[in-house]
């Protein structure tokens, strides 16, 4: 119990300060401040399971994430729009998923000083700081939480089985799957986790009424969770899935050598050749180190793939460090073992895990700073990831509401040259419209419903530039396309039926 205690305590002396940020403009916006009238509603806690996670922005959004809006619900029941309530349920999610990692080397064996010493990893990492550090980034937290849960209790039944051990594994998946989409791949883990770590487990499951149980536990959630909400076309094509293979390599390189971190990056800006290092390292290491449990290393870093394929499968191309939490937790298992395998002497072995763990708390600290408000989560981003248009877009809208203007439209001027960005042309038309340049930001406007047509909050700007050119039959008709497009409880809906009736 004392070694659980500790990894919790080891998170809040590393990610504590954190509690004290603010928002960082990018998702916490949407989430929470311009969903706060939704949030601050006790009913909202079933009613989270009726709507998609990214509501606000678009209410057929494909993300569907009940269990975190829910925790969202209840930091806003207490802590309104004060960031530092969800700031600290960020630090306690990622605690318990530290705790949970302990127990999870401890099931596989690895002996009680290194699951020790891979807890605390965890807990200090600074590629996982985003996890605890990033409200927004508790998908991952909670995720890991449900995720480790409901593995630990699967590896106890292989072990011993009863239906306690059934009931919690299913229940935690269950929950897991309304977390976060990237808990379908849970199963495949834990059929790889029987296979290779507990062979006299994977005889009794080959067993048709075994593993058909699991099986069919598995499928019935999984449907249920399909039923709930279900995404079509979420997937990216062959093609883009090829390009983001390399995740799998950049990935574990972040995992074991966090050199350049970043709050977030598109994958020209991540370095390819530490995950190269860490692959040859971690298969020599394998290869040469007597008595090591070749299985073991085999199923970390199957975790390790199996937890990042549905980022691999996931539209889009930004790279976000949180996601790694399960993968890193597959990763350090691997490790782990090896290390297991080298019989350290325990003054040396307390003395390296010191080492790695002081080290990695020294760059956590350095780098979360940079989640502590808009301004420097922006800044951040551009420094970390030059290429990404979305990069230059925050750090362009910090400026804009600072009334910066000149240097916001530099912003998004070099977020247009990168390619197409949502919601740039509906900024740069508002920096027009207050210079009354009205034409310009008719254009502007023009530009961003035809790239972005679900944007609400564009056509109802566009109609305020139609009302000011008197084209008032033009006008009425972009309010109610603003007015279709806009959440039922968003003030763009209100603002525009209302402009719309006069």
């Amino acid at each position: 119990m004392a070694a659980p205690v500790l990894v919790a305590v080891a998170v809040f002396a590393v990610h504590g300060r954190s509690i004290a940020f603010g928002f960082t403009g990018l998702d916490d916006r949407d989430l929470i401040l311009d969903d706060q009238a939704f949030l601050a509603q006790p009913s909202s806690l079933w009613r989270v399971f009726g709507r998609s996670y990214m509501h606000v922005v678009d209410s057929g959004h494909v993300y569907y994430r009940p269990m975190v809006s829910a925790s969202y619900v209840l930091d806003a029941l207490w802590s309104g729009v004060n960031p530092h309530g969800y700031h600290l349920t960020n630090v306690a999610l990622y605690a318990a998923a530290g705790a949970l990692a302990y127990a999870l080397f401890r099931t596989l064996a690895l002996g009680r000083p290194i699951a020790l010493a891979g807890a605390l990893v965890v807990a200090a990492h600074p590629a996982l700081a985003p996890a605890a550090a990033w409200i927004p980034g508790r998908n991952d937290s909670l995720l890991a939480v449900f995720v480790l849960a409901s593995w630990i209790a699967f590896a106890r039944d292989a072990q011993r089985p009863s239906r306690w051990h059934k009931a919690t594994h299913c229940g935690f998946f269950a929950l897991a799957l309304f977390t976060k989409e990237s808990a379908v791949v849970l199963p495949l883990v834990c059929v790889a986790h029987v296979a290779l770590a507990q062979p006299d487990a994977w005889m009794r499951l080959r067993r048709p009424r075994a593993l058909g149980g699991f099986a069919l536990a598995w499928a019935a959630i999984a449907l249920v969770r399909v039923f709930a909400h279900p995404a079509p076309g979420a997937f990216p094509a062959a093609g883009e899935i090829l390009a983001h293979l390399p995740l799998l390599v950049t990935g574990l390189g972040k995992v074991v050598l966090p050199v350049r971190l970043s709050v977030f990056a598109v994958p020209e800006d991540v370095l390819l050749w530490p995950g190269v290092v860490a692959w040859l390292a971690l298969g020599i290491a394998t290869w040469v180190v007597p008595g090591v449990r070749v299985r073991v290393v085999t199923l970390g870093a199957a975790a390790f793939v199996l937890f990042l394929v549905p980022i691999v499968a996931l539209p889009g191309s930004l790279v976000l460090d949180q996601r790694l939490l399960l993968p890193a937790c597959g990763a350090i298992l691997a490790a782990g073992e090896i290390v297991r395998a080298l019989e350290l002497d325990a003054g040396v072995l307390a003395a390296a895990v010191a080492a790695v763990t002081m080290a990695f708390a020294a760059l956590t600290v350095a780098f979360e700073g940079a989640y502590r408000d808009p301004a420097a989560f922006a800044r951040e981003a551009v420094e970390g990831s030059p290429h990404s248009a979305l990069a230059h877009f925050c750090l362009g809208r910090e400026y804009q509401e600072r009334g910066d203007d000149d240097r916001a439209l530099a912003e998004y001027d070099a977020a247009l040259a990168l390619g197409p960005s949502e919601v740039v042309h509906n900024n740069i038309a508002v920096i027009a419209m207050a210079r009354g340049l009205w034409v310009e930001a008719e254009r502007e406007l023009a530009r961003e419903v035809a790239f972005n047509p679900g944007y609400a909050r564009a056509y109802y700007n566009l109609g305020i530039v139609l009302r000011h050119e008197a084209r008032m039959d033009e006008a009425c008709a972009a309010e109610r396309r603003a007015a279709e497009r806009a959440p039922d409880d968003d003030v763009v809906r209100r603002e525009a039926a209302r402009d719309c009736a006069r």
